[in-house]
């Protein structure tokens, strides 16, 4: 009978462990009440917690008309070599649950980036949530919208981040063949990447071959 009792006590011990490893960081009634004010599900929540240690707080769209999306939820997190594969797996979880987390402040390690949450099933709302536009070139969200989703067609990307005026793409698919000719589309949508950074489009074409990212600006 002792064995028996101790087995079970063990047993309950392991569970309670597993469950304070699954969720690192309750989530509290503050979160719970956050997510109902803007209708997104507490799982969200619980899934952020698994990761967020900081106050989770709320994100308006940039501009009043957002075409009827939610607002989202904010945090800071400082993503690094150690926990990117945490973030990697939180960011397939929540698009499963029919969200996208991606970057919405990039501070340039100045101060922790900002990352948010997005009730959508459409990556291209992320842009239009953040109204990214470049005002300098006379260029709008609807322009930004109209040649991303041309460029997807024929250079498949995934959106990782969006503020006022950049727009940063994972380019899952790019290869030799095409990243000349993608090189010389984007320097004629954003020519700041080229004449303040990479200095020539043949440069572009290599660094996104090497990093598989595009950061693109308009200051």
């Amino acid at each position: 009978m002792n064995r028996i009792l101790l087995s079970l006590s063990l047993a309950t011990v392991m569970c309670s462990c597993n469950a304070t490893e699954k969720q690192k960081y309750p989530s509290s009634k503050r979160d719970y009440a956050l997510a109902d004010a803007i209708h997104y599900d507490h799982a969200v929540i619980d899934a952020l917690r698994e990761t967020v240690p900081g106050s989770i707080n709320r994100l308006k769209p940039a501009v009043s008309d957002a075409g009827g999306l939610e607002d989202a939820l904010q945090f800071e997190y400082d993503v690094n070599t150690e926990n990117t594969g945490d973030y990697e797996r939180l960011k397939t979880l929540l698009k499963q649950k029919g969200y996208f987390l991606f970057k919405s402040e990039e501070n340039f390690g100045t101060t922790p980036d900002k990352f948010a949450v997005l009730k959508t099933k459409d990556q291209f709302d992320i842009v239009k949530f953040r109204a990214t536009s470049g005002p300098n070139y006379n260029i709008n969200n609807d322009s930004i919208m109209l040649k991303l989703h041309q460029w997807y067609k024929l250079q498949p990307f995934e959106i990782t981040g969006a503020d006022a005026d950049w727009v940063e793409v994972h380019l899952s698919k790019i290869n030799a063949a095409t990243a000349q000719e993608f090189a010389n589309e984007v320097y004629e949508f954003c020519p700041d990447l080229t004449e303040q950074g990479a200095e020539s489009v043949e440069n572009l074409a290599a660094e996104m071959l090497a990093t598989k990212r595009l950061f693109l600006w308009w200051d």
